[in-house]
């Protein structure tokens, strides 16, 4: 299933917060946009101070304080409406969370007693919290950073195509090429993760039945029988989820190399259109900024996955 689809489930159990949802969207889709005039506007007021700077003139107020004006207030903006975004993205996911919970709860209560002799009582909690859970992150992290991350994209690309071909070529094919890595190692731990799951059911089944019988466990002494199976058990998991950290910490690897290499050759491309004319200071600088936010917002999408 793809994060799209998924999203388009949860976003479904939003119930009577949907209208909340809609202005978080709204406001998420504000801030990206004031996020991406941040740059755009510093690259102008550093060209007009390189400009004072090479002729040796005065500072043109008048065309350098509305840009100033204006940066301080996107820059306002991001803090005041980032902080509202946040608080009421956390109201929203855990109220929503306590309601899917008590849903869960009373849907399983009503289900026929055929069911419940099939399946164990530790894997129904298992589902229950960490399937709520899932849904309060799921829901926690679009509204606060997930979907500012796919509007900037989607119009960050085209931006720097508009602002500077040439390093807005550079710019996305640097992004494909380390995406299509990071694509490929959570391709490859989607499964291994889906087996390291399966032993956290089978160990929360064991410790259930465990507790729930312990006068029967003490007064037979198996003691030390429970404790060495569950033992047994945790090893297993941490077998299957050691491949899986050893994959997950290529791809900080990747993230961080991502970062040094993609501003190390904005950089090199820059200086070298800034000599042939192609480019100025405020460009380079500007360029730069794109790629940390582009990196940014990757992390954070990736980091949904």
């Amino acid at each position: 299933m793809t994060m799209i689809h998924l999203y388009a489930r949860v976003l479904r159990l939003l119930g009577s917060q949907k209208s909340l949802g809609w202005v978080l969207a709204l406001a998420n889709v504000a801030l990206a946009a004031a996020g991406l005039a941040e740059p755009v506007l510093f690259g102008r007021i550093i060209d007009a101070l390189a400009s004072v700077q090479g002729t040796g003139g005065a500072l043109d107020w008048a065309k350098l304080t509305p840009l100033v004006a204006a940066w301080v207030g996107f820059g306002l903006f991001l803090i005041v409406c980032g902080a509202l975004v946040a608080l009421y993205a956390d109201k929203l996911a855990h109220k929503r969370r306590q309601v899917v919970l008590s849903d869960y709860f009373e849907h399983v209560l009503q289900l026929p007693l055929s069911f419940h002799g099939a399946t164990h009582s530790g894997r129904l909690i298992k589902v229950m919290l960490a399937g709520t859970d899932t849904l309060w992150w799921l829901w926690l992290g679009f509204f606060r950073e997930h979907l500012a991350a796919i509007v900037s994209i989607a119009v960050l690309l085209p931006l720097s195509l508009y602002l500077n071909w040439r390093l807005g070529l550079l710019l996305i094919g640097l992004s494909l090429l380390f995406l299509l890595l990071t694509t490929f190692v959570l391709h490859k731990t989607e499964a291994m993760q889906k087996s390291v799951e399966r032993y956290y059911s089978d160990l929360a089944e064991r410790a259930s039945d465990t507790l729930g019988n312990v006068a029967l466990v003490q007064s037979f002494t198996r003691v030390e029988d429970e404790v060495r199976e569950l033992r047994l058990v945790v090893e297993r998991l941490l077998g299957a989820q050691m491949p899986v950290l050893s994959w997950w910490a290529v791809v900080s690897t990747i993230t961080k190399a991502s970062t040094t290499l993609t501003m190390l050759a904005i950089l090199i491309l820059g200086l070298y259109l800034f000599a042939r004319g192609q480019t100025t200071i405020g460009g380079i600088v500007m360029f730069m900024t794109f790629a940390g936010m582009l990196i940014q917002r990757r992390g954070s999408s990736i980091r949904s996955s």
